[in-house]
């Protein structure tokens, strides 16, 4: 990392209670009357029942997802707050650096003025993180359906801005939609060496599962970005079944994921703010730094 862009490991990451996902907008876009809402959650969803339908708070019970206890049956709740302000000021140089996803990323952060938010209540404590995942997905995309004149998604677990058209385009599959929204591959260049670099994931922790981090010198870190989503593809898939000590297949020297190239897993504390827990990947011949 430069001078300029010094870290602070004091930042931490956790489990996130409730995640939410942020639809900007240049200009203050009209409230979503709760009927409108109600009909379109319920086109998603199927059964719902409503809990709030006054005021910029709206929210649903997703019947779809109910947990059974031994006292009672309870179904997450999916709520869009709307009519709010966006302050892009509080997210600095850091975040800005990393916004890969789109060019003009830091221009568009300051030229929205608005948002609105989606979010879940009683889906971190009781859903799987696939059913949880699935159901905020699905409630992005009745909220983008419902205000067509977003101009990004952000989501702050990740530091991801992504552009609406590409979530709502049918090429990413469902069980990759968080994935594609809420996890942001960033790349690093570390000073005061010879070209080691850091690619990480940041938003895999937001549903208690590990993010990746590579340090390594030599690979192409456009590779390695795809690399490390494909890990967390897997990961999401397979509740994160890698263990400390075990090996991985790698990449070649072409950049593809090869069975004959082995690599080494242990979980570690990440090198790049915020701190938490990552699958670290030990890059074989590429690998960088001490472990």
């Amino acid at each position: 990392m430069s001078d300029e862009m010094k870290q602070d490991l004091s930042q931490q990451a956790g489990f996130a209670n409730m995640l939410m996902i942020y639809l900007l907008f240049e200009e203050k876009p009209e409230l979503i009357e709760p009927e409108r809402f109600m009909q379109a959650a319920a086109k998603k969803f199927g059964d719902i029942d409503p809990v709030s339908s006054e005021g910029e708070m709206l929210s649903c019970a997703v019947k779809k997802y109910t947990s059974h206890f031994k006292d009672a049956d309870i179904p997450p709740i999916a709520l869009l707050a709307q009519g709010l302000e966006f302050d892009s000021s509080k997210y600095g140089e850091l975040v800005r650096t990393q916004l890969w996803d789109m060019p003009d990323g830091g221009e568009i952060l300051d030229k929205c003025r608005y948002s609105c938010f989606i979010s879940d209540m009683m889906g971190g404590a009781a859903l799987d993180y696939r059913d949880r995942c699935e159901m905020l997905m699905d409630m992005l995309e009745v909220a983008l359906e419902l205000f067509p004149q977003c101009k990004a998604v952000w989501t702050p677990t990740a530091g991801k801005l992504i552009l609406p058209e590409k979530l709502l385009n049918g090429k990413v599959p469902r069980d990759q939609r968080f994935i594609f929204t809420c996890v942001n591959a960033r790349f690093f260049n570390i000073s005061g060496t010879n070209g080691d670099m850091v690619v990480d994931t940041l938003g895999m922790y937001a549903v208690d599962l590990p993010d990746v981090q590579l340090h390594f010198n030599g690979l192409d870190p456009n590779d390695v970005t795809n690399y490390v989503y494909n890990i967390c593809i897997y990961n999401f898939a397979n509740n994160a079944p890698i263990k400390s000590g075990e090996t991985i297949d790698g990449l070649d020297k072409s950049g593809n994921i090869s069975h004959e190239v082995m690599w080494r897993c242990q979980y570690e504390d990440a090198l790049i703010q915020p701190a938490r827990p990552v699958l670290d990947i030990e890059a074989g011949e590429y690998a960088a730094g001490r472990r």
